[in-house]
């Protein structure tokens, strides 16, 4: 049997750097046919708009990364312009899912080839998809005259929960957090294909920590501020924590397995024990305690691993130098 020629298995191939003309257009062309073929599906099963979400950002990012920046613009409004042609009866999924999407998808393929750490590219790409997703709901309410609030509330059966509003910019990030986290999950083995490897070097190790510090800072400026707002950056230094964590946990070793289960434990405590101290619907806020705590010990675990590490070179060199 004659083997399938090269040329047409490297032609279909998704992880593939696309250089003529008609390759990219090909390849746009597929990418926005899956976007349009998962749109159109979501109008007859609509339980499937919770897999679109996640499916959206990725195609977004291939175009972004495998095909020339030139010809971004042309996919975009193809995409688009098809989505609502197929959903003209109700644009709604487009405007809220869709147009962000293409947005992040083009901002995080650009963000993966100047080699931004990885911590960075998912977060500032969901922050961007939630601005983007928050500007819509405006849009979606005098347009169509549909709640994108209450369709969500609805769903999950809390159209009638008194602290609704506390939700809402929390959940919409934790979709585009999610959103975000699956296309870099996705594309992460293949970048190293095309030079694109994401920065991992040392001088980054410690600004997860800046980024975790400014979250529980602003979260509890906010809570006496504006309650919603509070609990959106406590998920953001969530976020952070949980980077931090899988990073030491990597990095340090038996100091990282033990010492940060216990500092888990214990930050169970003082958060029962600060919950019945802050009045309701903020409780749940006292959380950052723990991921406080956490964050402190992972960062004591790096700065006693970096010193184990630099010491005996600091020493070497020294006794090279003066005793040579």
């Amino acid at each position: 049997m004659e083997k399938f020629p090269k040329k047409f298995y490297n032609f279909f191939m998704p992880f593939k750097k696309r250089e003529t003309l008609v390759q990219n257009m090909t390849y746009m062309a597929i990418m926005a046919a899956i976007n349009v073929v998962f749109v159109l599906l979501t109008t007859f099963v609509p339980v499937l708009m919770f897999l679109m979400v996640f499916i959206l950002p990725l195609t977004s990012t291939m175009v972004a990364l495998y095909c020339k920046k030139k010809y971004f613009i042309i996919y975009a409004l193809v995409t688009v312009g098809l989505c609502m042609l197929v959903t003209m009866y109700n644009i709604s999924d487009t405007l809220f899912y869709v147009i962000p999407s293409v947005i992040t998808g083009f901002i995080f393929g650009f963000m993966v080839e100047k080699k931004i750490h990885a911590v960075w590219i998912i977060f500032t790409t969901s922050v961007i998809q939630l601005v983007l997703s928050y500007l819509m709901l405006p849009v979606i309410y005098f347009w169509l005259g549909i709640d994108m609030v209450n369709v969500f509330a609805s769903v999950f059966g809390l159209a009638d929960y008194e602290y609704l509003a506390y939700l809402v910019p929390s959940f919409i990030y934790f979709l585009a957090l999610g959103q975000e986290a699956i296309s870099y999950i996705v594309i992460k083995g293949q970048l190293p294909k095309f030079n694109y490897n994401v920065t991992t070097e040392n001088k980054f190790i410690y600004t997860p920590y800046i980024g975790a510090l400014l979250s529980f800072t602003f979260s509890i400026v906010f809570a006496f501020i504006y309650g919603p707002v509070a609990y959106l950056f406590m998920m953001f230094a969530a976020y952070f924590t949980i980077f931090i964590v899988a990073s030491s946990a990597y990095r340090d070793g038996m100091k990282a397995w033990i010492s940060l289960p216990i500092a888990f434990i214990v930050s169970i405590f003082i958060f029962a024990w600060l919950y019945s101290y802050i009045p309701d619907p903020l409780g749940l806020l006292a959380v950052e305690v723990m991921f406080g705590l956490v964050s402190i010990t992972a960062l004591v675990n790096d700065l006693l691993t970096t010193k184990a590490k630099i010491a005996p070179r600091v020493k070497e060199e020294l006794e090279n130098k003066y005793f040579d």
